[in-house]
């Protein structure tokens, strides 16, 4: 095995690993998820789940090897911001 085809199978392999290990931990995952919710029941209400969706968002960057909490940054906190950006820019 060379080199080059050591390069071409450590990202799958990474991607693998990391698959197995959140399909391992998953009811661990869920427990902490739901735990979350039951403390603060009120607070999750308020909210509208956010912060058990951020929990379940950042599972998945992780998975996926990207920056964690970067998908819900950008889903739920980058349009907001832009918005400010906008409405700052007008004045």
């Amino acid at each position: 095995m060379g080199i080059a085809s050591l390069k071409r199978i450590t990202p799958r392999l990474r991607s693998t690993l990391r698959t197995i290990a959140v399909v391992v931990a998953m009811p661990v995952i869920l427990l902490v998820i739901l735990g979350a919710i039951l403390i603060h029941p009120v607070v999750a209400f308020r909210t509208r789940f956010h912060s058990a969706l951020r929990l379940w968002m950042n599972v998945f960057d992780w998975m996926r090897d990207i920056p964690i909490g970067y998908t819900y940054w950008v889903q739920y906190q980058a349009p907001v911001m832009l918005d400010e950006i906008v409405v700052h820019h007008d004045e």
